[in-house]
C-alpha cells in the first residue's frame, strides 16, 4: 500500500512541474544552428508578408518553409510543408 501512496505522490509531482513549464519560442538564431536549411531571397506568395523572412528545408520528399519575423528577437512565427511533387517544376 505504502508503494502504491509513493508512486502516485511522485506521478502528482511529476504531473504538476510538467504542466507549470511555459512554451518557449523558436528563434531563428537557435534554428540557423540546429537546422540544415537554404536561405529563400523570398517567401513563397502565400506565406508572404511585411517583416518576415523564410528559410527552407527537404525532409521525407516535402519542402518545410519557416516563416521568421525579422525584429529583434527573430521568431519563428509559421511553417508550412509543401509535397515535392507538386513544385517538381519550380526547382529545375
Amino acid at each position: 500500500m505504502n508503494r502504491l501512496l509513493l508512486a502516485a505522490a511522485i506521478l502528482a509531482g511529476t504531473a504538476s512541474t510538467l504542466s507549470a513549464q511555459t512554451a518557449h519560442e523558436l528563434t531563428y538564431e537557435q534554428f540557423e544552428v540546429a537546422v540544415p536549411h537554404v536561405d529563400l531571397e523570398t517567401c513563397p506568395e502565400d506565406l508572404a508578408q511585411d517583416g518576415v523572412f523564410c528559410r527552407g528545408t527537404i525532409l521525407h520528399d516535402e519542402l518545410h518553409i519557416f516563416v521568421f519575423a525579422d525584429e529583434d528577437a527573430q521568431v519563428l512565427r509559421g511553417m508550412q510543408s509543401y509535397p515535392l511533387a507538386t513544385i517538381a517544376g519550380l526547382l529545375d
